[in-house]
C-alpha cells in the first residue's frame, strides 16, 4: 500500500524501512559524508530532503495552559521538519509537541508552524509544513534511521502492528457478523484474518473494536493468502483497502494507531 496517498490497494510486497538494512547503511555514509551533526532548525519548503511517508500523529499546542490532543497524518518527513494534515487550524509560528507513531516506536518532538498549504491533500481541511525545534538526542537518531532508507527507494509505505478484534459482513448482506483480527494496519488499509475466505472484490463493513469503543468503516478485499499447510479453526490472511477514506475516519484511524504503546 502507497504511504503517499489515500485509498491505495494493501499489498503484499509493500516496501518495510526494517528490511532495507543495507541500504539505510550505505545512505548513513552517505549523510555523514555530507552532513554535520547538527538538527536542521529551520525548515522552508525550498530546503531540506522529505520524503513521502503517511504516519500517525498525536499533538499538543505548546503553551502554559493544558490544551486538549489532536490527531493528524504526516505526508512527508524530513531531518529538520514535516508536511501533516491536522485535526485543528493553526497560525504561522504556532508551537507544538508532536508524537509520530513508528513501527519502532513513537517519535517525539517540538514543532512550530513555518507555512500553511494553500490547497489541501486528499480533502483534508488543515495542510501545514513544521519545522523541527526541538528534538532529544535519541528520538533524533531513531528519526534518522526512519528516513535513511527512503532516500534509497522512489517510495516506501509503513505498517503499524494493531491487534484489536474486528467484526465484519459484506456490504448490504444480512445474518450475523463475522468475527475476526487485524494484523498490521495503515490509512489506506490493514491485514484483515479471519476464519474463512472471502473472495478479492467484496467490500466489506468493518467495525474495529478499540478500548476506547468501536470503529466502523469500510474496505475491499484486494487479495487472500491461505497456507497450504492451513490448519482446521487458523484464520486466514486477507489484504483490505479501506475505501471510506473520510477525513473523519482517517482521523479516527490516526488517534488509533498514534496512541498505540
Amino acid at each position: 500500500m502507497s504511504g503517499s496517498t489515500v485509498g491505495h490497494g494493501w499489498t503484499r510486497n509493500e516496501t518495510r524501512p526494517q528490511d532495507l538494512s543495507c541500504e539505510a547503511a550505505t545512505a548513513r555514509r552517505m549523510l555523514r559524508a555530507t552532513q554535520g551533526a547538527t538538527m536542521t532548525q529551520e525548515y522552508p519548503r525550498a530546503q531540506s530532503s522529505r520524503y513521502p511517508i503517511q504516519l500517525p500523529l498525536l499533538y499538543w499546542k505548546k503553551s502554559g495552559a493544558r490544551t486538549r490532543v489532536g490527531a493528524g497524518w504526516t505526508r512527508e518527513l524530513g531531518e529538520g521538519g514535516f508536511t501533516a494534515e491536522l485535526a485543528d487550524r493553526f497560525e504561522v509560528q504556532t508551537l507544538l509537541r508532536v508524537r509520530i507513531q513508528t513501527d519502532r516506536g513513537p517519535i517525539e518532538t517540538e514543532a512550530k508552524v513555518v507555512w500553511i498549504g494553500a490547497s489541501t491533500p486528499a480533502g483534508a481541511e488543515n495542510y501545514y509544513g513544521l519545522a523541527l525545534t526541538d528534538i532529544a538526542p535519541t528520538h533524533l537518531q531513531a528519526l534518522r534511521d526512519l528516513i535513511l532508507p527512503l532516500s534509497m527507494v522512489a517510495h516506501a509505505g509503513m505498517r503499524l502492528a494493531m491487534n484489536l478484534a474486528v467484526t465484519c459482513r459484506p456490504k448490504n448482506a444480512g445474518g450475523p457478523p463475522l468475527k475476526g483480527e487485524t494484523g498490521e494496519m495503515s490509512r489506506g488499509g490493514m491485514l484483515l484474518r479471519l476464519p474463512r475466505t472471502i473472495p478479492p472484490g467484496t467490500v466489506l463493513d468493518l467495525t474495529l473494536h478499540a478500548s476506547n469503543g468501536p470503529l466502523a468503516l469500510e474496505g475491499a478485499i484486494v487479495w487472500t493468502q491461505e497456507s497450504e499447510e492451513h490448519n482446521r479453526g487458523a484464520l486466514i490472511d486477507h489484504g483490505v483497502r479501506f475505501t471510506s477514506s473520510t477525513w473523519s475516519v482517517s482521523l479516527a484511524l490516526g488517534f488509533l494507531l498514534a496512541g498505540r504503546p
